[in-house]
């Protein structure tokens, strides 16, 4: 197949992931795939290799962009439909695409616009409620415009997907048609998680190869809590047991990091903020722990570092959140804390501190969760597999449902 990919994202943290990997599971199963965006997804997997965020004219867009006015904003966000059309129906016209995909932001209508045009299948995969999201942290002056927009976008595609259930509901609740999305969690490559060298990973942070590590790999933001960690780590409970904590990556919420840190003597010693981690880093920082840790979650997201941790076999601590309950059996697969998509630190420090106690169960818990992500087919060329099928039967005359229990409609 020829595939037609669509976004207007700034292309950085776990979204380029996410653009570039389902991209280069599409190309693995032999399609064709042509990228139409406002930042390519190249300069994403630029800024990912280094450990950071997307720099150059990605990044400089990203800034200016958030300094401007919310209507000034959402102004170029609708102005940029204009552009979109005229490229994606010059793409279509040269290119002759089977199905255009597209990743859905805010306030942008140009992919099903033009693949209604052209009559080309619309593959629309949406990651969060972006209209609810910016209204109620963001600020969303046109709110009924993007409201609208995203309705219209999810109940008008051929294919429909969500990340997780929760997401789905939400979207159900806003008026889009029950039965129309299709629930389709994010993935990993296959051989994610078998490699990296560990012990080289802990000797460069100076760790003792017997420590106890608790770790989190990520880009650093507010509301991922990490300052959770290090309030329990400076708890007399963690430092009896020789519990370290890494945190591997940077961010915004990294200067509060280094202030907890260094207040505190013990908590210098015992606490790695190691900055940026090139992507081919990942795998060491991961197998260089015991316990992984997910603190917090946005409520709706299909949390991609969850997956990560499945796939390296590591001991998860996590909330015990709706969607994060899709991916994970508490107890079983990994510890899972009360307290919604936001524990407190006292539940997030004992779940890890039961982990550093009982080896057998750190090894269990690790197993059962690659054993559970591959058992489900996390994995992006599963997702590619997917869309393929059901795209063809969104060519169908007369569709027919899909027997596939991990894409089903909600």
């Amino acid at each position: 197949m020829r595939i037609l990919y669509h976004h207007r994202t700034r292309a950085a943290d776990a979204q380029g992931i996410h653009i570039a990997e389902i991209q280069r599971a599409f190309r693995l199963r032999g399609h064709e795939v042509r990228e139409v965006a406002l930042v390519e997804a190249g300069a994403e997997a630029r800024a990912d290799a280094e450990g950071g965020e997307a720099r150059g004219l990605a990044g400089l867009a990203s800034r200016a962009a958030a300094r401007m006015p919310a209507a000034a904003k959402e102004g170029l966000e609708l102005a940029y439909n204009a552009v979109a059309y005229r490229r994606l129906s010059k793409a279509i016209r040269d290119f002759r695409p089977d199905f255009v995909y597209e990743r859905y932001a805010a306030n942008t209508f140009a992919g099903l616009a033009a693949a209604r045009r052209h009559g080309v299948p619309f593959v629309l995969e949406v990651n969060s409620p972006l209209a609810q999201e910016k209204a109620e942290h963001g600020g969303l002056v046109f709110r009924g415009v993007t409201r609208r927009i995203e309705r219209r976008l999810c109940a008008g595609a051929d294919v429909t997907l969500a990340v997780t259930r929760v997401l789905a509901g939400i979207l159900e609740e806003q008026g889009v048609p029950p039965g129309k999305i299709v629930v389709m969690p994010n993935g990993v490559r296959r051989e994610f998680g078998t490699g990296g060298d560990g012990a080289a990973f802990r000797r460069k942070l100076g760790i003792p190869p017997d420590a106890v590590v608790a770790g989190f790999v990520g880009w650093f933001r507010a509301w991922h809590g990490l300052e959770r960690l290090l309030e329990v780590a400076g708890s007399s409970e963690w430092r009896e047991a020789g519990i370290h904590l890494v945190l591997a990556g940077d961010g915004p919420a990294m200067p509060a990091l280094r202030e907890m840190r260094a207040a505190s003597p013990d908590l210098e010693r015992r606490v790695a903020l190691c900055g940026p981690v090139p992507r081919g880093e990942i795998e060491s920082a991961l197998a260089a722990f015991d316990v992984a840790v997910q603190p917090a979650v946005t409520p709706y997201a299909c949390p991609m570092k969850i997956l990560e941790y499945m796939a390296a076999g590591r001991a998860i601590v996590a909330p015990g959140s709706a969607n994060v309950r899709e991916l994970l059996d508490s107890g079983e697969t990994a510890l899972l804390c009360p307290g919604g998509a936001n524990p407190e630190a006292g539940d997030l420090g004992a779940a890890v501190l039961t982990l550093a106690r009982d080896g057998e169960l750190r090894a269990r818990l690790g197993e059962a969760a690659r054993a559970s992500l591959l058992q489900r087919g996390y994995l992006w060329e599963e997702n590619a597999r997917r869309v393929e099928e059901l795209v063809v039967a969104a060519r169908r005359p007369a569709a027919v449902a899909i027997r596939n229990e991990e894409a089903t409609p909600c």
